[in-house]
């Protein structure tokens, strides 16, 4: 369950001189104060998305929310609005989920790097993540592994297992779980079976 909310935190307040209360009419006892007001997930400010203004008179205490402000604090409320900024706080979560998106496609790029560079110099030992459709075109996923490479021909042993894990190498790669009859693929087909989607992953463990 995602817990997801808003919550605010006072900016700033500001006496306003010259000024009688027009509940009380008592001078100099107005003042505006700004508050921000932002969402969080799991109690992680995400971003502030609101600034309020209310308006108080300090000797009667009556309160004015933003919209029902007399009109002559309207402008000095607006005024107020943008001379204040929402703390950089309310914006951590926001920056860590930059940071996070970040972080996934330099890996995602490494991750494609060490792929080309495996594919080009099978190593025995090497286990390739393969995906297929199963009867209703539900994705699969499955793995071989390198047994042999010589010349351009690589041969490979089948996981005589699947399972709907995009990243099945820890709950297949079991000596036990792969066939004891190899097959042999070309580079070529490796990479064709890479650029089609066939191929999704490259492993080589130990590195």
């Amino acid at each position: 369950m995602i817990i997801y909310g808003t919550n605010g935190s006072h900016r700033r307040t500001q006496a306003l001189p010259g000024l009688a209360c027009p509940a009380c009419a008592t001078p100099d006892a107005l003042h505006l104060s700004v508050f921000s007001r932002y969402t969080h997930i799991y109690w992680v400010p995400l971003f502030p998305y609101s600034k309020p203004v209310a308006g108080q008179c300090g000797h009667c205490q009556r309160v004015w929310e933003e919209k029902e402000l007399p009109g002559e604090l309207k402008p000095l409320a607006t005024a107020l609005k943008k001379e204040t900024s929402a703390p950089w706080w309310q914006w951590v979560g926001l920056a860590l989920l930059a940071l996070g998106i970040g972080w996934a496609l330099i890996a995602n790029n490494q991750d494609e790097k060490d792929n080309a560079a495996y594919l080009a110099a099978p190593q025995v030992g090497d286990v390739y993540t393969v995906r297929s459709q199963d009867s209703v075109g539900a994705a699969q996923y499955s793995l071989l592994k390198v047994v042999s490479a010589r010349g351009n021909t690589v041969e490979l042993v089948t996981n005589e297992y699947v399972t709907n894990d995009v990243h099945p190498l820890s709950r297949l790669n079991d000596p036990e779980k792969y066939s004891r009859v190899p097959f042999s693929l070309t580079y070529l087909d490796l990479q064709v079976m890479l650029n089609k989607g066939e191929l999704t992953d490259v492993d080589r463990l130990g590195q």
